[in-house]
């Protein structure tokens, strides 16, 4: 197999969707980021990493959608967060999820792949943060977060608390959703 072919497959491989999303020519996408990406590309990790930073240049430059890059950097954490071997703390209390992983979106790029697997292909444009995870039982998962949701993970932000308690009243209900929702781990024993 040759050099380009490789790692046209890793980019077709971590990043599915985005043919799906643009009728760009991908060979010649990937002809022009291995050509920018120090000419011979030898790490696959690092070489797919930067592809998403790749299409925001390009997305400024209006050679591309602006909605591919968030599509690309939304790929690329699922991908990494489902490669990554999730350890949870082991003292008591309430605990961040160590996989927790944020993006600020201007597209709805979680319900536009949702969306294209039933055969509905459009561009959901709607500003939002979305935080992605590996749940502890059930694998990757997705939530948008909230203003009640954004103050309880700051609570748990530079360290985690020894008990509910030390959350406030108002953000109870909310700090039950996100332990039920493996965001926030609760260790008791």
């Amino acid at each position: 197999m040759n050099h380009f072919k490789v790692f046209q497959d890793a980019l077709e491989k971590t990043f599915p969707s985005l043919t799906v999303f643009s009728d760009l020519n991908w060979d010649d996408v990937a002809k022009e980021y291995i050509a920018a990406h120090d000419e011979r590309p030898t790490d696959l990790d690092d070489f797919t990493f930067n592809f998403p930073q790749f299409l925001q240049d390009k997305a400024s430059d209006g050679d591309c959608p602006t909605y591919l890059f968030e599509l690309a950097y939304f790929e690329l954490l699922q991908s990494q967060i489902l490669e990554n071997e999730l350890i949870l703390p082991k003292e008591k209390g309430l605990h961040l999820n160590p996989s927790l992983s944020f993006l600020n979106l201007e597209f709805d790029v979680g319900m536009m792949m949702d969306e294209a697997t039933k055969g509905s292909v459009q561009i959901l444009q709607r500003p939002h943060v979305l935080c992605l995870y590996s749940h502890p039982t059930r694998g990757l998962h997705n939530i948008e977060v909230t203003t009640p949701i954004l103050e309880t993970l700051q609570l748990l932000e530079e360290d985690s608390l020894e008990n509910r308690e030390a959350v406030p009243k108002h953000l109870q209900e909310t700090l039950q959703k996100l332990i039920d929702l493996g965001v926030i781990v609760e260790i008791t024993n």
